[in-house]
């Protein structure tokens, strides 16, 4: 039994999530719902969920000071937000689950079974990063949470070498020869490192421009990391992303 608790200011918001989760998800239990932040505060106390619903945006205390005063925590967490772009980016660079109002079925199902594949706790390094974002939101992401099978780890993007697709997971290389495998698609990580200059150099593919060390042309393309490693380059992009990084190489 999954045990839920919902905190929302707003009624129609809570009745909303109610009636989604009851229906998509019968054996879930809804144990509070609260449309005050510090009674559901003092019940979460006494009465830990398995995962909790939250607002951010509430009067008396948001979200984020609620979660504040129950660190560290031994539940998770998905935000229910309205929020802008930054927060947004916050979220997902810290591997923080959200959702965006107003929430839908095919909303609450996908983010309710990205929750049961992985079911990792919120760890407090990943709370300070995602706080760390969001207090300087002009400021570039340059750290990024990676889910694990054990939890989570955080690793300076400029340090990820090259990633490569695992089925529904992806491999994580680093400078430092480390290889992380998460339970993340490629396509999930390629959104978040193609503003820092990562490349999708084929289906199975994603590299950092800066760890090339060469080009082989024979055979349709490809490419020598500095880890040694040969990646191949697929036919429909070779030219473009040769020409990009021939100019890169005459450069370093």
């Amino acid at each position: 039994m999954t045990k839920v608790i919902i905190i929302d200011d707003e009624m129609h918001c809570t009745n909303v999530l109610e009636s989604l989760i009851e229906k998509t998800h019968a054996d879930y239990t809804i144990t509070g719902i609260f449309t005050n932040p510090l009674h559901g505060l003092e019940f979460i106390k006494k009465n830990p969920p398995d995962l909790l619903f939250l607002d951010i945006e509430m009067p008396n205390m948001n979200g984020f000071t609620l979660l504040d005063n129950l660190l560290p925590i031994d539940f998770d967490v998905i935000f229910t937000t309205a929020y802008d772009q930054y927060a947004i980016k916050a979220f997902r660079y810290s591997a923080i689950n959200y959702l965006l109002k107003p929430i839908n079925e095919k909303e609450i199902v996908k983010a309710l079974s990205n929750w049961e594949k992985r079911r990792k706790k919120t760890s407090g390094k990943q709370w300070q990063l995602f706080q760390g974002y969001l207090k300087d939101s002009g400021k570039e992401c340059s750290q990024i949470a990676l889910p694990t099978g054990v939890g989570y780890k955080i690793v300076e993007i400029e340090n990820i070498v090259r990633c490569q697709s695992d089925s529904n997971y992806t491999n994580i290389f680093c400078k430092d020869k480390n290889k992380i495998l998460i339970s993340r698609t490629l396509k999930e990580i390629e959104e978040l490192l193609q503003d820092h200059g990562f490349l999708r150099v084929h289906q199975s593919h994603l590299i950092n421009p800066q760890f090339v060390q060469g080009i082989l042309k024979h055979h349709g393309g490809s490419l020598i990391m500095q880890d040694d490693t040969e990646v191949p380059v697929s036919r429909q992009k070779s030219k473009q992303i040769n020409e990009i990084l021939e100019t890169m190489l005459r450069f370093k």
